[in-house]
């Protein structure tokens, strides 16, 4: 009785694990990593995870100098004066593993000097896989921002700081 009692619990504790793996939406796979936009001596990275049945991602814009790398700005920081972590600044999925929507915040505003201020403005996002032409050209896919429709938090800044109409090539 003993051993049928284990074995059943041993075979619901797979089953749950399989279900919580079949659970996760293939759709999020292809945009899933690192994603990168160079201008210049400047590199914006994203970084997108799954996080349950979610898409999550930071950002943050790197200045290369000589080799060196200096952060300009990052989404994922504590905020100042408090034990706050801004966390995940990119929430949302997808559908249909072309398409990403999301909302995003662009909380690298008034971040000067690897210091930031409270100060944010809050957008949508689509994330779109490109047509690959060749294949061994690395994927990409269209990044873009926009402003929420309906009412504006009281002091919201008027423009984004981060990117917000750009090509991103996947890196990792």
């Amino acid at each position: 009785m003993k051993n049928s009692i284990y074995t059943l619990l041993i075979l619901l504790l797979f089953s749950c694990k399989s279900q919580y793996v079949l659970a996760q939406n293939p759709n999020h796979a292809p945009f899933i990593g690192t994603w990168e936009y160079q201008e210049n001596n400047q590199i914006f990275r994203v970084t997108i995870y799954e996080d349950g049945n979610d898409l999550k991602g930071d950002y943050l814009l790197l200045e290369i100098d000589n080799g060196n790398e200096t952060i300009i700005y990052e989404s994922d920081y504590s905020a100042p004066n408090s034990d706050f972590n801004w966390g995940y600044a990119i929430f949302g999925g997808s559908n249909d593993g072309n398409l990403m929507y999301a909302k995003i915040d662009d909380n690298s505003i008034g971040y000067e000097n690897g210091v930031a201020s409270r100060k944010r403005k809050r957008g949508s996002l689509g994330l779109t896989i490109q047509p690959q032409t060749c294949s061994t050209c690395p994927i990409t896919a269209e990044w873009k921002v926009a402003e929420l429709q309906g009412l504006k938090i009281t002091g919201e800044p008027e423009n984004y700081n981060i990117p917000t109409d750009i090509i991103l090539t996947k890196v990792e």
